[in-house]
């Protein structure tokens, strides 16, 4: 039996990789646990990834069924998608995050859609108790007074850790005032229950989400995923100096990495991050954590 937001999900799968889900599900007993990811692919080998290891599936989908999938992800209506179709997905409802492939389409020389759909990749959102423990560790070291930066390369959890970073944080023995900037509405989902006091700014972009936050909302802590260019680097710099602390993401393998994009760098040297930690997922059930703290 799969959850009522998983059997949503299969309504707008090609049923042929709805079957092959099923079919290898019953080879697990956490199967649904474990699926990290659905991906689709015209004429090409379809997968499920359970927790990074990677599935084939044994049936093929047409171009037609692709762009059916995709109008079933927007609801029917492709074009109230196009903002975040041009930056390559669609958030769907429970927290899933469609990634979507084919070919760009430009105009003045910007990129304003995506045409020949070939591929989609649906990213499974789970809420893993505990998973932010290192997190939550690490940020009362710093007294919840300076931010935390999580880097790893993609699939490593780091999208799982912000989530249970903001369920712990707004709940339990702390009930600190979360706001959750997501970007790309797949951190809040269907997790955010009437325990936390979280506020949820769903659809805007980084930099307006935390700059609004900030100014409207006197949170104790600001979480957001995948921090990014300059804009974004400003936005938080302001945040710091109102004393809101920062639980962000970015992708990189080493320290070294990440302080070579600018962005990150300038968020280094003005001290917003108390701590950095690395993520790796070792193999389907464990994961290893490198903690770098700053000067505290």
């Amino acid at each position: 039996m799969f959850s009522e937001n998983t059997e949503n999900l299969f309504l707008c799968l090609p049923p042929q990789i709805v079957r092959e889900v099923r079919r290898i599900s019953e080879s697990y007993t956490d199967f649904e646990e474990k699926l990290s990811e659905i991906r689709i692919r015209a004429g090409r080998l379809s997968s499920v990834s359970l927790r990074g290891r990677v599935i084939p599936l044994s049936v093929f989908v047409t171009e037609e069924q692709i762009r059916d999938s995709l109008k079933l992800f927007c609801r029917g209506s492709v074009y109230a998608y196009s903002e975040s179709l041009k930056e390559g997905y669609i958030a769907f409802e429970g927290g899933y995050r469609v990634g979507v492939s084919g070919r760009a389409v430009y105009e003045n020389g910007i990129i304003c859609g995506v045409g020949e759909v070939s591929s989609l990749c649906v990213r499974i959102p789970h809420n893993i108790r505990g998973a932010a423990d290192i997190v939550i560790e690490t940020f009362e070291r710093l007294e919840f007074r300076q931010g935390i930066l999580i880097y790893s390369q993609p699939g490593n959890g780091k999208t799982t850790m912000l989530r249970d970073c903001a369920l712990q944080l707004s709940s339990g023995k702390y009930h600190k005032t979360v706001a959750l900037i997501d970007t790309r509405e797949e951190l809040s989902g269907s997790f955010i229950g009437r325990e936390c006091a979280i506020d949820v700014l769903k659809g805007y972009p980084k930099a307006a989400g935390i700059e609004i936050a900030t100014r409207t909302l006197s949170p104790d802590v600001i979480i957001c995923d995948e921090i990014g260019g300059y804009e974004e680097a400003l936005s938080i710099l302001e945040t710091q100096s109102c004393g809101v602390p920062l639980i962000a993401s970015a992708h990189g393998g080493s320290l070294s990495e990440i302080f070579s994009r600018g962005s990150v760098k300038i968020l280094a040297e003005n001290g917003v991050f108390g701590a950095y930690i690395y993520v790796k997922r070792e193999n389907e059930n464990k994961y290893t954590y490198t903690v770098n703290y700053s000067e505290i």
